[in-house]
């Protein structure tokens, strides 16, 4: 059985370059970054049988991957307010 590609974050990473663009407020940035982080760990579809053992390795994982879609979501924002401020 083949896992499907979670598309998702495509989703949320166009919403947060337009909410640049539209001049949304700040807080937009972590509430994107908590839509990555959900979207890449899956984490509301993981049933009692598929848990995993949380080990420190796992934290790392998830506290790596929490900052770095907190740049992520940081970059696109800035991205879509730099494209405002040079079109106008």
């Amino acid at each position: 059985m083949t896992e499907r590609t979670p598309y998702g974050h495509y989703a949320v990473i166009l919403a947060l370059g337009l909410a640049g663009y539209l001049g949304a407020p700040g807080w937009v940035v972590p509430v994107g970054a908590a839509g990555l982080t959900l979207d890449r760990w899956r984490l509301w579809r993981l049933g009692p049988q598929s848990r995993i053992d949380w080990t420190s390795k796992t934290t790392t994982y998830l506290v790596t991957g929490v900052v770095a879609n907190l740049v992520l979501a940081t970059l696109v924002f800035a991205i879509g307010r730099a494209m405002r401020m040079l079109l106008g």
